[in-house]
């Protein structure tokens, strides 16, 4: 691997990195996004190891040429190395519609070979390579530019031990013939509803213990709000609290207010909620009412 990643931020040097990585039989690959502020995960960085001992740090807002990138990643001829696969194939089935494939899953592959189910990668670093993993960039606003070169390799060295873990994991599931099984389980990541939950089903994803005891028009009026919340989030691209909070999902459900004045008098409902959703939110529960 080479010791210093090589930034790119043109759609010249993409084109370069992307011919010499093309001949890859596998590519170790990590995102970084930012999350804060938005609804769908904004796609930062994108750092790729191969297996020909190339490391790239790849700046998507830099270059406005994704199908470029697209053509690598997403090349049918080339296993893609990710460690817990789903949070980055999120971001692609948003960006592309469609997953990278086909995929080893270091985490999976862990887990078949005995390791904790969910371990983490800084985890699984320390008990296979005996590394200890930077934490000083954690907390970095991967938006911002220009980016320093502790941040660049920060970046890089996450692809850098995969792609070693890779080499590794690889070899004890082939001894332990346990590879037919590791394919299985990543094919699972396929699955479509992975990616865009059903708003029908959001109200099982709130844990406030007051929701769990809802039944008759409560129980219509909240599941009806989660699936409303769930889907405006997504057309606004807003984090789902930005939207309504949970806690004032629960106090609707609750409290059935039957039109926007009563619902402005809830007791921790914000002002801006009922101007922004007053309107729709009396609908959703009169719905209830008519019916």
């Amino acid at each position: 691997m080479n010791d210093k990643p090589v930034l790119i931020d043109s759609r010249e040097s993409l084109m370069e990195v992307c011919d010499q990585l093309r001949g890859c039989e596998w590519l170790a690959v990590d995102t970084e996004f930012e999350r804060v502020n938005t609804y769908y995960p904004e796609l930062c960085l994108v750092q790729v190891a191969g297996d020909n001992g190339l490391v790239a740090v790849i700046d998507p807002l830099a270059i406005h040429d994704p199908e470029l990138l697209y053509g690598l990643l997403y090349d049918p001829g080339i296993t893609g190395v990710f460690h817990a696969a789903r949070q980055d194939f999120e971001l692609f089935y948003h960006l592309k519609g469609e997953l990278p494939a086909p995929l080893f899953d270091t985490q999976i592959a862990a887990s078949l070979l005995g390791y904790e189910s969910q371990i983490g990668y800084a985890n699984l670093v320390r008990e296979i390579l005996d590394v200890d993993l930077a934490k000083t960039q954690t907390r970095t606003d991967w938006k911002r530019r220009p980016l320093s070169d502790k941040q660049l390799q920060y970046a890089a060295d996450d692809v850098i031990h995969l792609a070693r873990l890779y080499e590794r994991l690889q070899t004890r599931l082939m001894e332990s013939e346990l590879m037919t099984k590791m394919e299985e389980q990543c094919r699972l990541l396929y699955r479509p509803e992975l990616y865009v939950p059903d708003p029908e089903s959001m109200w099982k994803k709130i844990k406030i213990r007051e929701a769990q005891k809802f039944s008759g028009a409560s129980l219509a009026v909240f599941k009806r709000l989660a699936a409303w919340r769930e889907i405006t989030a997504r057309r606004k691209n807003l984090p789902r609290k930005w939207v309504l909070k949970d806690h004032e999902l629960v106090a609707i459900a609750r409290e059935l207010p039957a039109d926007r004045n009563t619902l402005a008098r809830l007791e921790g409902i914000d002002a801006r909620v009922v101007k922004r959703y007053g309107e729709e939110l009396a609908g959703i529960v009169l719905l209830e009412d008519s019916g």
